[in-house]
């Protein structure tokens, strides 16, 4: 009950206690510990050096595992530059909003973990819609009218979403009707001990709708467009946590139900449509490309491409969702790096749109060039983890049943990669006409110094591969009845 209580139940009344507290430090303070214990709880529960003992209706399984101290590092490192990023004089439309910042950080680390820790489907719907009461009001910081049609829009989407996802756990139980299941709780390790005996029609129609409903937060095409207005118009640390940790939160829930439906007769057209859903995502991100000229909506159509890459990688199976479940972890650290660049460049020009953005590298060097690093991470790049994980993925597809779907995600990751990045180096490089050289003495900040870090544990972790990280994916890929 100890992790319960240090997962679940601790970030919860620390939420409380920063909505009464009125003094941002003291906020800032209480949940720095919390975030601290909780990655380091997560870690130790990756690492097995302790066995988990949660109550009824949550449980810890590899694919938790891995989950799991995602969220928590990710949440780590966005609280941890939040008091800096809050006390910036550019935050003064955002005054009312700093009141419930901390509060809503600590309401949304409980719901995402209870949802990533619950084993039981109707547990998980009630977190995942928590999830999404938690991050809205955060859209809304800056106050401004387009966040505040973002936000609207975030809800309503993934609330229609929720509901889709809902109907989806009903038909579930639909399909358990006539078996030892009728009747019976919602849990996943059982749906998945009895898959074989569940109505194949009512079973795939649950996966239709818990798929296309969940999309909305995972940010699948073509579900994508809330989640994408969300997260462009969203504060740089909100907009780096739900790309690089709440559309995992949404993708579980996905996988569960992929799981289960694994060795029935219904898997190969749930692997189509996961393919499809994948395809479609990487299409929309390529077509997106060649017009983009907001730099926050280019690196949030960023995210779409890459979770398409991750659940492309799910669908293949093998060796190629070994790669997915590596580019998890590459993806979400990236993100970080990338938006904390962008709100930095946000914060100096004004603008997000690529065209008023010019010569970064000269009035913002460490900016500049950190910015130009997480491009090229994201882009695949070596020594940094995405070229390892997008090798796997490669690899897996051409020698799946479907190598020729390797042309196509090439072909769609080659344009994007060109034209994001052209994007990218008139921000860092090109001058206006007729404008004199301007130099900038841009002073290290935290963003820096925490920008520089997860670039170096991104390399490390690429390069050396730790085996306790490969044999954690070896197991979720076992639980899926995947023999590697």
């Amino acid at each position: 009950m100890f992790e319960f209580g240090l997962f679940i139940i601790l970030p919860l009344l620390t939420a409380g206690i920063c909505y009464l507290i009125k003094d941002l430090r003291i906020q800032y303070a209480i949940s720095l510990i919390v975030a601290s214990l909780h990655l380091g709880l997560s870690l130790f529960v990756f690492l097995g050096y302790y066995q988990t003992h949660l109550p009824l209706f949550f449980g810890v399984d590899s694919l938790s595992k891995l989950f799991l101290p995602i969220l928590s590092n990710v949440y780590f490192w966005v609280l941890l530059i939040s008091f800096f990023y809050l006390k910036r004089p550019a935050m003064n439309n955002g005054e009312e909003g700093k009141k419930y910042y901390f509060a809503l950080l600590n309401f949304y680390l409980a719901a995402n973990s209870a949802a990533m820790l619950s084993n039981h489907f109707g547990m998980y719907w009630v977190a995942a819609e928590a999830t999404t009461l938690s991050v809205a009001p955060l859209i809304y910081f800056y106050r401004k009218e387009e966040a505040l049609e973002a936000m609207w829009k975030y809800l309503f989407l993934v609330s229609i979403g929720i509901a889709f996802a809902f109907i989806g756990i009903l038909l579930l139980t639909l399909s358990a009707k006539g078996t030892v299941l009728e009747g019976e709780q919602l849990f996943f390790w059982e749906f998945i001990r009895y898959a074989k005996q569940l109505n194949p029609i009512w079973l795939k129609a649950s996966f239709i709708f818990i798929f296309v409903g969940l999309s909305t937060k995972i940010g699948i095409a073509p579900m994508h467009s809330g989640d994408v207005d969300a997260t462009s118009n969203a504060p740089s640390p909100i907009a780096a946590l739900m790309s690089g940790s709440l559309r995992l939160t949404a993708l579980m829930g996905v996988m569960r139900i992929f799981q289960i439906i694994r060795p029935t007769s219904s898997f190969e057209f749930a692997k189509i449509l996961l393919i499809i859903g994948a395809s479609l995502s990487l299409f929309v991100a390529f077509v997106y490309m060649f017009k983009v000229n907001n730099f926050k909506r280019m690196l949030a159509y960023s995210s779409v491409e890459h979770l398409g890459l991750i659940v492309l990688g799910v669908g293949i199976g093998g060796l190629a969702f070994v790669g997915a479940m590596y580019h998890a972890i590459y993806n979400s650290i990236t993100k970080i790096i990338l938006f904390l660049m962008a709100g930095n460049i946000h914060r100096h020009y004004k603008s997000r749109e690529v065209d008023k953005v010019r010569s970064v590298l000269n009035i913002l060097p460490k900016t500049g060039w950190l910015f130009l690093l997480a491009y090229f991470a994201i882009s695949g790049i070596p020594p940094f983890g995405i070229f390892f994980s997008e090798i796997k993925i490669f690899e897996g597809i051409l020698f799946s049943e479907k190598p020729y779907l390797l042309l196509l995600v090439m072909f769609f990751l080659l344009f994007v990669f060109i034209n994001m990045g052209r994007n990218i180096f008139l921000m860092l490089y090109k001058k206006n006409e007729g404008e004199f050289e301007q130099t900038g003495t841009e002073p290290f900040e935290l963003t820096h110094y925490v920008a520089i870090l997860l670039l170096i544990s991104l390399t490390i972790i690429g390069v050396a591969s730790p085996d306790i990280l490969y044999q954690n994916i070896i197991n979720i890929a076992k639980d899926f009845g995947m023999n590697l």
